[in-house]
């Protein structure tokens, strides 16, 4: 949305806006947004700028989707949480302006999910956003900008957009010449696959210290699973209670008790409100923060 939002702000047309097909919940959610935090809603934001929006089958298996992009008479291609492979002629036809808005600090997490990757490596130091051309492989093309985001706070979601939106900026100061595209450095680089939701739990092997760390980190994508009392979940921890006492887990109604490897420890656990709590929650923090980030004060 920040992309959107700044690349029309700073004066540029959009020819079209391109969607991956088959994702109506992510519209549902849009409509929502409209409704309680307009200024983040996509479709709203298309709709006043008479931009059409275009449902796309996957790009490498669309017989038409060259004809139809040299139709909408773009010079520029700017690819943004978009998860099709842009193929080879599409690429000839926007060669060297064709672009893409990634969320780690290339080359580190290359691929689908790389915030999963960072807080399961605990390397969040590769937070953040980068703006790279387009090129045959994934996430592998030269950089032009990057910016680092602080992991983890409640705000991530907007901190990483506003990122986003600045970023923008980098492109037509590219294509004009005043700043220069380097190569990634590939003695750095990472992938992340999509990270299957057993990789999110708390087992009594582990420290208390690396407990209280996917507390802290986990519940923004998924609440841990909390091996030693199957069906529950954790959003929090709460402290250490002492050294390991060979006592059964227990679950209160808010709390659990358990023995971590070094330390017995208490978290927070979910209870059956909490999603549907955070959710409204999350809306609110949208609906009070803009869409672009507020200028710097020199």
């Amino acid at each position: 949305m920040s992309v959107v939002a700044r690349w029309l702000a700073s004066g540029h047309r959009i020819a079209a806006f391109w969607t991956a097909a088959g994702h109506d919940d992510h519209w549902r959610y849009d409509r929502r947004l409209g409704r309680v935090a307009p200024q983040w809603s996509m479709g709203r934001r298309l709709e006043a700028a008479g931009v059409p929006r275009v449902e796309v089958p996957r790009l490498a298996r669309w017989p038409d989707a060259e004809h139809l992009a040299r139709q909408t008479g773009a010079d520029v291609l700017i690819s943004a949480y978009f998860h099709h492979v842009v193929p080879p002629g599409m690429l000839a036809l926007f060669e060297g302006r064709g672009f893409n808005f990634h969320s780690s600090l290339l080359p580190r997490y290359r691929g689908p999910t790389p915030l999963q990757g960072m807080i399961r490596d605990d390397a969040m130091d590769a937070a953040g956003m980068t703006l790279h051309l387009l090129d045959a492989s994934i996430d592998t093309g030269a950089i032009i900008a990057q910016m680092a985001v602080t992991y983890p706070q409640r705000r991530y979601a907007v901190a990483l957009a506003h990122a986003a939106g600045e970023l923008t900026d980098a492109i037509p100061a590219f294509l004009d010449g005043r700043i220069a595209a380097r190569p990634q450095d590939e003695s750095r680089a990472s992938y992340e696959r999509v990270t299957p939701a057993s990789e999110f739990f708390l087992s009594a092997d582990l420290s208390a210290t690396e407990i209280a760390r996917r507390c802290r980190t986990m519940p923004f994508i998924r609440a841990p699973a909390i091996r030693p009392l199957p069906g529950r979940e954790a959003i929090g921890f709460v402290r250490i209670l002492g050294p390991v006492t060979g006592a059964a887990p227990r679950a209160r109604w808010f709390y659990a008790d358990f023995d971590a490897a070094d330390r017995r420890v208490r978290v927070r656990l979910r209870w059956n409100g909490w999603r549907r709590l955070n959710r409204w929650r999350h809306f609110w923090m949208l609906r009070q923060a803009p869409v672009l980030p507020p200028p710097a004060v020199p």
